[in-house]
């Protein structure tokens, strides 16, 4: 099944130099960015796993996850079009251009907004998120409480 270290030799990176890295990549086009990640934890990851019926960690997109903020949608898309020339990969959701509404409590109402692209290194998917600094606040918020209707269940 793997674990995160598997993930990590896979990759062949930390997730701080990857970070570094799309940072680099997206500035030429978008100077004022900023790049926000995080590993997952071993323990939410195996309960995804699980979840998903997911064969081994490499099922899984998002054991690492970057954000991209930036300041404008316009700048969301050239973020995104640095990333596709320069990583491979595939856009899983534009939740810019069609929202992605929470309908239920607390947060009825509430929409997702951001570019999702999913991104590979040596086999290994991550994902990058992009948002403006707007979106940001909400789009946090939203996730938060997604992971705790989500992952709840007592530990395996």
């Amino acid at each position: 099944m793997g674990n995160i270290s598997t993930y990590r030799e896979r990759i062949g990176c930390t997730i701080d130099a990857l970070a570094e890295e799309v940072l680099r990549l997206v500035c030429v086009k978008v100077p004022n960015t900023r790049v926000i990640f995080r590993e997952k934890d071993p323990e939410t990851l195996a309960k995804k796993i699980l979840l998903k019926k997911a064969s081994d960690v490499f099922s899984i997109n998002d054991v690492y996850g970057l954000r991209i903020i930036v300041e404008s949608m316009e700048e969301a898309y050239l973020a995104l079009e640095s990333i596709k020339r320069t990583l491979p990969g595939f856009l899983d959701h534009d939740y810019i251009k069609e929202p992605k509404v929470r309908v239920n409590e607390p947060f009825k109402g509430k929409a997702l907004r951001l570019l999702q692209f999913i991104a590979y290194r040596n086999g290994a998917s991550f994902e990058i998120q992009i948002t403006t600094s707007e979106f940001n606040a909400t789009n946090n918020l939203l996730h938060e409480e997604y992971h705790r209707r989500r992952y709840r269940f007592p530990n395996l």
